[in-house]
């Protein structure tokens, strides 16, 4: 017996190398294992379980003193090195697998015509539990893993700029886990159809552009005016862009309509593409967002019902093609009325401006004078705009040293469709020569702040010279004296 006690010790001792051996050797990379993660896992907890039960015989065999303190350190070192490398395995493979879906993106409009935007996401890790029951892992890895929950769900809308266009920008989802999608809310800073939602979790940043739903529930169709308050000058037309967006699952032609603007003002909606008129708007498949331009025309002049830098407010309607609702344009209507009838509209404001139009006209533009004589001619002064001139001042250019007089010179104000005459004086010089003379007068003035020009008029003068009276009486008296010769002469003929 004390023969074999050495003999079986240094066969354990064999066995022990050889199974720290093959602890070791199942430890080693395989450059496979990042491509197959799961055989790497498999791989993994073979080298972990190896280990595990070697460092459980090493404690025994320490215990009954059959080896050293040291061999049983080198043996734990393996062990803990087998235990991280398992872990690592299995979060691998636990990550790989974690993926969020989108379910919902559904894009609404609040009771404050504010655009929101509904987001559901879902949990889509799938196959953790089969790897559980595959590997038979530990219950406290498993718990400590939670392969079926994600931690700190960081999301956001961007636009195809990339700037976030969400309120709030960021919103954080603590923990996101299967069979519980969350819904979380933002307010669109943009109006956008298209955005792209970014998720950020753990070391993933994962961006998916998305074309958002609509939420049929309102059943009406949401009116957004590019301006919706403008101004425009009388005798113009003023155009609104407008972008009409179905919110509705029941009906797909819609009848426009205006209520409260002036019957003096005539409108038609148009496409802003084809420039073609257009009294109805049909949603095909696939299609919820219409562009449309309300165009108003102006009247050359107010009146009592439209009064200049008076806005007038009025309302664009969408109304489904069975309702049987009609617009009186006799009858103002108020917002809570058409809210109780659940018709989708929006809300307008046009400002009448008018404009001066400052005209000059004149019954006569030629004068000859001689030297010594001035020219006095009257102008009149004409406002042919819808709005009152301010300020009217008149220049002439004259020629080198000649004077002129202008009464009056300068106009207040001259309303709508009145007129006023003016005196123009223009004397040359004592020593001015014969020929033709232009004056070129000008009339300037503002409206609304705006500079007015007048076309402006030509006067021409032209300067004789001083008639010969003794000359003339001259040539007179030989043409009478050649002409009685001529009589004399004739008559004596006849008489032979």
């Amino acid at each position: 017996m004390i023969v074999l006690r050495p003999v079986l010790s240094i066969l354990l001792l064999m066995v022990f190398a050889w199974m720290f051996v093959a602890a070791q050797t199942g430890t080693n990379y395989n450059p496979r294992d990042d491509q197959y993660k799961l055989l790497g896992l498999k791989r993994g907890l073979d080298a972990y379980t190896i280990a595990r039960t070697e460092y459980e015989r090493q404690k025994e065999l320490l215990q009954r003193g059959i080896i050293s303190r040291a061999e049983l350190e080198r043996s734990e070192r393996t062990y803990r090195e087998a235990e991280v490398n398992y872990q690592q395995a299995f979060l691998a493979v636990i990550y790989e697998r974690r993926y969020i879906a989108i379910q919902k993106a559904v894009k609404y409009q609040s009771p404050g015509n504010q655009r929101r935007v509904r987001v559901t996401l879902a949990n889509m890790t799938s196959g953790t539990s089969d790897i559980k029951r595959l590997l038979n892992a530990e219950e406290s890895l498993y718990d400590l893993v939670q392969p079926d929950v994600i931690n700190d769900v960081y999301v956001s809308l961007l636009n195809e700029a990339g700037a976030i266009i969400s309120q709030p920008y960021e919103t954080k989802i603590e923990a996101l886990k299967v069979g519980e999608p969350p819904t979380i809310e933002f307010s669109l800073l943009q109006d956008v159809d298209v955005a792209t939602v970014r998720l950020i979790y753990g070391q993933n940043q994962d961006q998916k552009r998305i074309y958002f739903q609509k939420d049929a529930s309102s059943n009406r169709v949401a009116i957004v005016a590019e301006q919706f308050s403008q101004e425009a000058p009388l005798g113009s037309t003023a155009a609104f862009r407008m972008r009409m967006e179905l919110f509705s699952s029941a009906e797909n032609t819609y009848r426009l309509e205006v209520a409260n603007l002036p019957i003096q003002l005539s409108s038609y909606f148009q496409d802003p593409q084809t420039q073609a008129r257009i009294t109805q708007l049909k949603y095909t498949e696939g299609v919820n967002t219409k562009n449309v331009s309300l165009n108003v025309l102006l009247p050359q002049r107010a009146n009592d019902g439209m009064e200049i830098d008076h806005p007038i407010k009025f309302l664009v309607l969408a109304i489904p093609q069975g309702s049987d609702f009609r617009i009186d344009r006799s009858k103002p209507m108020t917002e809570e009325a058409i809210k109780a009838l659940g018709i989708g509209y929006g809300s307008l404001e046009l400002v009448p401006r008018g404009i001066g139009q400052l005209l000059v006209r004149s019954q006569q533009l030629y004068f000859e004078i001689k030297p010594g004589e001035s020219v006095t001619m009257t102008m009149d002064v004409i406002n042919e705009g819808s709005r009152w001139l301010d300020n009217i001042r008149f220049d002439a250019d004259i020629p080198l040293n000649w004077t002129k007089t202008i009464e009056p010179n300068t106009i207040d104000r001259l309303d709508p469709t009145a007129e006023r005459r003016i005196t123009l004086t223009f004397v040359p010089p004592e020593d001015v020569g014969v020929g033709k003379y232009d004056i070129r007068v000008r009339a300037t003035s503002r409206s609304d702040n705006l500079p007015i020009e007048a076309e402006p008029r030509t006067v021409t003068i032209q300067v004789t010279p001083q008639a010969n009276v003794f000359g003339t009486a001259a040539i007179v008296l030989a043409i009478v004296g050649l002409v009685a010769g001529i009589v004399v002469f004739g008559i004596r003929l006849a008489k032979r």
